[in-house]
């Protein structure tokens, strides 16, 4: 399910990612200077969409951001891999219970979806919301997340 990708860098991070449509799977190509964040997204997300890395490590420079969308994407990347929040669990952590829908917002402006998985809120209801690069995006990310969790899971429990 490896995506076709396209990833901009500075010499602070990431600064955008963004997937292709109808492109083919298992490809990529990256814009802007070259840098070794963009070299180790592309290799973390390799690792990512394969089922070998559970968390990302490589740095997103989200400064051209406001302070609000910054602050909800910096909880956002605190979700465990495998499991979601809701819009409302992050309007609370946030310490603004009643801003679900600037949450939601706030989101939605993710330069850098997955790395910073914004995927992983949804709805209260379990429904499961909007989505940057689409709500089919959004499932499958998430159906990706659960099968390898699991997989963790089970191999760290032998029986």
């Amino acid at each position: 399910m490896t995506p076709q990708w396209q990833i901009a860098a500075n010499p602070r991070g990431v600064t955008r990612l963004a997937l292709r449509r109808g492109a083919r799977l298992g490809s990529h190509s990256s814009i802007a200077n070259s840098n070794d964040a963009r070299a180790r997204a592309e290799q973390q997300l390799r690792d990512y969409f394969a089922g070998r890395l559970v968390s990302f490590s490589v740095a997103c420079d989200i400064s051209e951001l406001s302070p609000f969308t910054r602050k909800v994407l910096r909880t956002a990347a605190k979700i465990p891999y495998g499991q979601v929040r809701s819009y409302q669990w992050l309007a609370e952590r946030l310490g603004k219970p009643k801003a679900c829908r600037a949450v939601g917002n706030a989101l939605a402006r993710n330069p850098v979806p997955i790395l910073i998985p914004c995927h992983r809120v949804v709805r209260r209801d379990g429904g499961i919301g909007r989505f940057v690069l689409g709500s089919g995006w959004k499932k499958r990310l998430l159906e990706l997340e659960k099968r390898f969790a699991k997989t963790e899971a089970s191999s760290n429990n032998p029986a």
